[in-house]
Order: C-alpha cells, then sequence, then structure tokens
C-alpha cells in the first residue's frame, strides 16, 4: 500500500459532523476530498475541502456507490478513509475486506456495528456485565400489554430497536392510551423496544476512539443543555465537561463488545436516584464533534492517525465549559417548539458569540457552508434519502 500523504475522503457532506471533520483534518494539514449524493451539501462549500464529489445514493445504487468509491480512491490515491454517517459505515463494512486493500478505513467490523445500534441487543448485553440501563422489553408477542403492565410502569417509551436521534419514539402516558400507541407503532415498525421512562433533564454524551486492540485512546464527554426534539434527541447547545465514571461505564461497554474506532455512547441521569442509565450507543460521528475538537480533542485527525500508524497516544485532557451551538436548524427549532407549545421564550437561544464557545457550522474563516445551510433544507424536505429523518 501506498506510504501515508496525507490525503482522506470524507463522505456524508450534507452533515454538520463531516464539516466538522472537513476542517479538522485540513487545518491538521491532510489534504481532504469530500463527497455526498447531491450539490446541495454544504461541507461541498468548504474552503477546507479539496476534492468535491458528488456520487450515488447509498440508499438507491448501493452499487453505483462502491463502484464509484473504488474508482475514486484508486485514482486520487486517499490514504484514509472516513465515513461519518451510519448508513454508510455499515456498507463500507461490508466490503472492508475488498476496500481496505486501497486505503485505511477507521470503522468497526460489519457484525459489531449492527450488534451496537440494536438497542435491545445492546441493551441486554450492558445489563449482563453489571451496567444499569432503563428497563426495556422488546415488542413481538400477543402478551406484549401485559407484559408492559407487569413489568414495567407508566408513563413508558416505544422506541424503534434501530434508529438514530428522536424519529419514531413515542411517550406513553397511562395504560389508557398504550392500544392505540401500540398499534401506531406497530404499523411502522415490525419490532420496536417499550421502555421505562427515566425522569429527569440531565443528558450526557461520551465519544470516544478505540485502537484495534480495544484499549481506549480518547474520550470526551459533553452534557446536553438543549435538545430537538426537546422532549429527548440531538443536542442544539452543548458544553464540554468532565464525569470521570461515565467514561469508565463506556470504556468497560465498548472493550466487551471488542470496539474499534469511533462511538458515541448516551447515558440519562435518573433523577429519582442520581444514577446514571445507559440509553443507546452511536457507532459513529456524532452530530456535536466540533465540540470535542474545539475543546482539544481531535477526533478526525486522531482517526487518521489511527488508520495510518495503527494506534494513537492517549488524548483525554480537553478544556471544559466550552459550548458549542447548532443554532440552525436544530436551537432555532428548539426555540419555535418552546414558544408555540410551552409559551416559553427562551432569549438565551439568541445569544450566539458567547466566549469560549463554538458553532456546529458558522465559522468566520469559512463562511460559505453556512450560507449554503438552506440547499441542505431543501434537500431535507424535498429528497426520499431524507425522508427517514423526517417526523
Amino acid at each position: 500500500m501506498k506510504q501515508p500523504n496525507k490525503s482522506a475522503l470524507v463522505t456524508d457532506g450534507i452533515w454538520r459532523k463531516s464539516l466538522a471533520a472537513v476542517r479538522a483534518l485540513a487545518n491538521s494539514g491532510v489534504k481532504v476530498g469530500v463527497g455526498e449524493r447531491t450539490w446541495l451539501a454544504p461541507t461541498l462549500l468548504s474552503r477546507y475541502a479539496g476534492n468535491r464529489y458528488v456520487y450515488p445514493s447509498i440508499e438507491k445504487d448501493p452499487d453505483g456507490f462502491l463502484n464509484w468509491l473504488r474508482l475514486t480512491i484508486k485514482s486520487n490515491r486517499y490514504d484514509v478513509l472516513i465515513t461519518p454517517e451510519e448508513e454508510t459505515s455499515l456498507l463500507v463494512a461490508r466490503h472492508m475486506t475488498e476496500l481496505s486493500q486501497h486505503v485505511r478505513i477507521p470503522l468497526a467490523q460489519y457484525e459489531k456495528l449492527i450488534f451496537t445500534r440494536n438497542k435491545f441487543n445492546l441493551l441486554t448485553h450492558a445489563q449482563k456485565i453489571g451496567i444499569i440501563c432503563p428497563k426495556t422489553l422488546m415488542s413481538g408477542t400477543s402478551e406484549d400489554a401485559t407484559r408492559c403492565f407487569k413489568d414495567l410502569s407508566f408513563p413508558l417509551v416505544f422506541k424503534p430497536n434501530v434508529g438514530t436521534g428522536a424519529k419514531g419514539i413515542q411517550y406513553v402516558i397511562t395504560k389508557d392510551a398504550f392500544d392505540a400507541q401500540y398499534n401506531t407503532m406497530h404499523r411502522k415498525y415490525e419490532k420496536f423496544i417499550m421502555q421505562e421512562y427515566i425522569p429527569g433533564n440531565d443528558y450526557y454524551g461520551v465519544s470516544v476512539i478505540f485502537n484495534d486492540k480495544n484499549q481506549m485512546r480518547s474520550a470526551f464527554v459533553h452534557k446536553k443543555l438543549r435538545q430537538y426534539p426537546i422532549t429527548g434527541g440531538v443536542s442544539t447547545y452543548a458544553t464540554s465537561v468532565k464525569f470521570p465514571k461515565l467514561v469508565e461505564i463506556t470504556e468497560g461497554l465498548l472493550a466487551s463488545i471488542g470496539w474499534y474506532g469511533s462511538a458515541n455512547v448516551e447515558f440519562k441521569i435518573d433523577q429519582r436516584d442520581n444514577t446514571p442509565k445507559l440509553m443507546e450507543v452511536n457507532p459513529r460521528l456524532w452530530g456535536s464533534l466540533q465540540l470535542a475538537i474545539a475543546s482539544g480533542i481531535n477526533v478526525p485527525y486522531l482517526l487518521y492517525q489511527l488508520a495510518v500508524d495503527g494506534d494513537v497516544k492517549p488524548s483525554f485532557e480537553y478544556k471544559t465549559d466550552v459550548k458549542f451551538r447548532w443554532f440552525m436548524h436544530g436551537d432555532f427549532m428548539n426555540f419555535i417548539t418552546n414558544a408555540t407549545a410551552k409559551r416559553k421564550w427562551n432569549i438565551d437561544v439568541f445569544k450566539l458569540f458567547e466566549r469560549n464557545s463554538c458553532h456546529a457550522t458558522w465559522s468566520w474563516s469559512d463562511p460559505l457552508p453556512f450560507f449554503g445551510l438552506p440547499l441542505a433544507l431543501i434537500d431535507y424536505l424535498s429528497s426520499d434519502e431524507m425522508k427517514k429523518y423526517r417526523s
């Protein structure tokens, strides 16, 4: 394989985490190519993108995407491939044996990705090794109502067993509402989980990198201060914190799975006993990636080094109290929802340039991606591929 020449290809250019990765890699001296299935991708507007590509849809034409990927990697001799989005990672991981002959890929094995994104399997495994999780049942039998009434207390939560963000989540407040909401979920999802509701407003994410010996090499913790949807979703406003206990739990969990590469592990503090409860594992880069970078953990470049050198030096020190904002369209939608549903007018949403803060998309040195966000919104509202993310 060709010797490293500091070049990387980043896919999924419509997402803010991909923009963060491109900027961080370029600022670390890596020549970056970026691609997406549409020109309506803000990252393609970044001054830090060397080569820009529009590739076949992974969802509609996976073989076409793979053919494009093979040709692009070989013709441009990229050293590292980074796939921020889950569906792209799954497709690449399925073809890892072939693709890794031409490019280094810091990505977990396909079987590990499938296992961790399956919420029921993941939580069942975590409980077996002593990690505290919400009580969780899998749907699929004629006795679901009986099991829920016996083993879970109301309110409870219905969630797709595989999914991202808050898509498809329903809160079942009373027994009287159970049948109607159960039938609604069953029409949409063949399988879903039924879970106890964890009261509280303290949400944390632990973002890590593991080497190929399944050793944790980096860990970063953020606390969600606002999110969208407001009942539980992705970070729209967050801060960097230290929480050693969560890092310890995350390390034990992912080491037991045999993890490699990056992952984001989500916890919620149960206000009844102040205990952190494991909620899920996201086997991919995360939406607030820029916060880790701004706090001192250059995750994209660590992944690059991991792929090229086989390992990285431990990187656990970072600045705390750094704030992260995803204003368009996340925090703005948080404001609108609170204003319309709760008559709550949170003007802090518009304090955009406080000290010691960073933004998901805005950068004074690279402003065009921010102004390209309306293009991404058009794609979000109109494309078939984004339909699964629309509520």
